[in-house]
Formats: C-alpha cells, sequence, structure tokens
C-alpha cells in the first residue's frame, strides 16, 4: 500500500493575506505610523494663525470671563423681571416691577461697557506685540550695522588705520546690539503669549498679525461736539438717568394721603441724592473727555516728532559713515550715529504705538462704540 499524500500548503498565503488586509481594514492607521516612531516623533509643531485686530476682539469677547459673568447677570436679571411680573399680578407694586425693570436695564449697559473694556484691553495687547515685532526688526538692523562696523574697524586696524581701542569699543557695541535683540525677542513671545490667552489660543501658538499700527491724524476734532456725544451716548450717563426716574416715581407713588409724610420726605430726599449723582457723573465724564482729548492731541505732535527726528538721524548716520570711511570721522562718531538712529526708530514705534492707544481710550471715553468694535479704529 503506498504511503498517503501530503496535504498542499498552497491555501496558506492566501489566508495570510486575507488576515493582513482585515488587520488594516479595522486599523487603518496602523499602516500610517513606522514601527520606529518615537513619542517625540509625533509632537506636532506650534500652529501659525494669521489674526486680525477685529478677529482678536471678537475672539477676546467670546473668551473673557467678565463678559461670561455680565451676560449670566443679565439673565438673572431677566429672571428676577418676570418673577415680579408674577407677583404682581396678585400683589401689584409699580415700584418693583420698574425697579426690576431698570435692573435688567443696568445690568444690559453694565455688559456693554464690560465689552468695551475688554476690547481696549485687547487693542493694547495686540498694539503690544505689534510693537514687540517691530522692536526685534529694528534690534536686528542695529545688530547688522554694528557687525558691519566691527568688520571695517578691524580692516582699519590691519592696516594700521584703527586703534585696538577702536576695536575694543566696536565689539562691545555689537554685543550690546545682540544682547538687545535676545531682550527684544523675549518681549515678542511674552506679548505673543499674552494675547494668546486673551483670545483663547494656547500659548505656543504663533501668531501672525494681518492688521498694523501706523499713525494717522484724527483730523479736526471738536471737544464740545464730544463731549455731547459722550452725555448722549456713555452707559454711565444712562444709568444715573434712570436712578433719577425711579427716585421721581418714588415720590409720586408716595404723594397721597394714605402713605405717611415722613416716607413720602425721604423719597423727595431720594430723588435729590440721585438727581446730584447725576450731576456729578456728568461733570467726571466731561473732565475725562477733555482730559483723553488732550492726551490725543499730545500723541499726535509726539507721533509726529519722533518720525521727523527717524529721517534726520537716518541722514546723520548715512552722511558719518561715508566720512568714517575717508577718514574724515572717527569710529566713535560713528557708533553714536548708530546709537541715535536706533534710538530715533524704538521711539518712533512707542510714539506711535501711544498714539493709537490714545485713540481707542478717546472713543472709549465718549462712548464711540462703533470706532470699538470693527477694524482698526479710524479717525
Amino acid at each position: 500500500m503506498s504511503p498517503p499524500k501530503r496535504p498542499t500548503l498552497l491555501w496558506l498565503p492566501r489566508i495570510i493575506t486575507v488576515f493582513v488586509l482585515s488587520i488594516i481594514t479595522v486599523f487603518p492607521s496602523a499602516a500610517a505610523f513606522p514601527v520606529s516612531a518615537s513619542a517625540s516623533d509625533m509632537k506636532s509643531e506650534p500652529q501659525a494663525v494669521e489674526v486680525s485686530l477685529e478677529g482678536c476682539r471678537s475672539l477676546a469677547l467670546e473668551h473673557s470671563a467678565s463678559v461670561l459673568l455680565a451676560e449670566s447677570a443679565v439673565q438673572d436679571a431677566r429672571l428676577a423681571l418676570e418673577q415680579t411680573e408674577a407677583t404682581s399680578l396678585t400683589k401689584p407694586s409699580p415700584t418693583s416691577l420698574y425697579q426690576s425693570q431698570m435692573s435688567l436695564e443696568s445690568a444690559g449697559k453694565n455688559l456693554e461697557i464690560t465689552k468695551q473694556d475688554v476690547v481696549l484691553g485687547t487693542d493694547q495687547l495686540y498694539y503690544s506685540l505689534l510693537r514687540a515685532e517691530h522692536l526685534v526688526s529694528i534690534s536686528r538692523q542695529a545688530l547688522d550695522l554694528s557687525e558691519r562696523q566691527f568688520e571695517i574697524a578691524m580692516a582699519k586696524e590691519s592696516v594700521g588705520m584703527a586703534t585696538k581701542l577702536d576695536i575694543m569699543r566696536a565689539e562691545n557695541q555689537t554685543a550690546s546690539a545682540r544682547n538687545s535683540l535676545m531682550s527684544a525677542l523675549l518681549n515678542r513671545d511674552l506679548a505673543m503669549v499674552s494675547l494668546n490667552q486673551a483670545i483663547g489660543f494656547v500659548p505656543e501658538t504663533i501668531l501672525s498679525l494681518r492688521d498694523e499700527f501706523f499713525y494717522e491724524k484724527t483730523g479736526d476734532l471738536d471737544l464740545d461736539a464730544s463731549m455731547e456725544f459722550a452725555l448722549a451716548n456713555r452707559v454711565e450717563i444712562a444709568q444715573a438717568q434712570s436712578a433719577v426716574e425711579i427716585a421721581d416715581m418714588n415720590v409720586q407713588l408716595a404723594d397721597n394721603s394714605f402713605t405717611p409724610k415722613l416716607t413720602y420726605e425721604r423719597a423727595k430726599l431720594a430723588v435729590e441724592d440721585s438727581r446730584i449723582k447725576l450731576r456729578e457723573q456728568q461733570s467726571k465724564i466731561a473732565l475725562a473727555v477733555r482730559q483723553a482729548y488732550v492726551s490725543l492731541k499730545q500723541a499726535e505732535a509726539k507721533a509726529e516728532l519722533a518720525e521727523s527726528k527717524v529721517d534726520e538721524a537716518r541722514e546723520n548716520l548715512r552722511i558719518t559713515q561715508l566720512l568714517f570711511e575717508a577718514d574724515m570721522a572717527t569710529n566713535v562718531e560713528v557708533l553714536s550715529a548708530q546709537n541715535q538712529y536706533t534710538q530715533s526708530q524704538i521711539d518712533s514705534v512707542q510714539a506711535i504705538y501711544d498714539y493709537n492707544m490714545t485713540r481707542s481710550q478717546f472713543k472709549r471715553t465718549i462712548g464711540d462704540t462703533a470706532g470699538l468694535t470693527g477694524g482698526v479704529p479710524a479717525s
């Protein structure tokens, strides 16, 4: 009898193939990572995001804790009003009902004030990051100038046209410029983290700012018209006026034969107190508008002067460098001209930053919410 035949294994490769394909189908990501991949390889790089001033304002309003709390206060005042209306069906109280209505209105106005403050704070953070980026650029330029001057001094020293002291001064200038650049980079990173926190981004997010700040004269501002606008639009005035109206209603309700005379007299005193507070609020806002107006005018003059000083310092540096190359100026004079030019640029950036912030503050002071809720503040 012949021995039995061994079973063939032709089916084995097909089964293995089907098994592997089934794993890939169920776990498709398994084929996407190499076996040797480490945890550090899978770390994501910081995300770069382009943002505008208007976009940052919207994000800040969305993530602000103070805004969320103010919105909650509005909702609470609305529920309180509904409760008072329900109670008034059995126990009518015109004063309580009116006070609840005014409380809701006041909560809404407080929410508006909070939003204005958040927008103003976001402007400051956005402009601070812009300023920091400009200072980084200025510092890099200063370092390039210092390194170039150091190379020239070295070349002159090699042919006996510069002293060892010239080399030391140029070298120290370069080291100082390098330190300034490092400080500017750190300040920029801190400003970016601060803005990221305000708009709800992770601290590592790299922000690319779409809007640029610049000096644009506001033109002729009418101080009297600005005061009139503020008195008509500032939320604080409306709140004080509501208090006067509530006090007046209490007097009207107490002016009858069955209300105790002392209650009526106290209601009259409350009216007078509320009117005094209204006049005080009007005086405060009028003074604040005047102060903001003066600050804006001063910021305008400072920005214009700083810009002209940059032009002067740039031209002085150009001439001094030419004189130095022609052996008609010393290395000290060149280094001094470089420092003056760098400082003039820093002063100009600071002046433009101050001007933009002062302009935003002026709009906030007069209650110009339209100017604080859309894009870069216009003149």
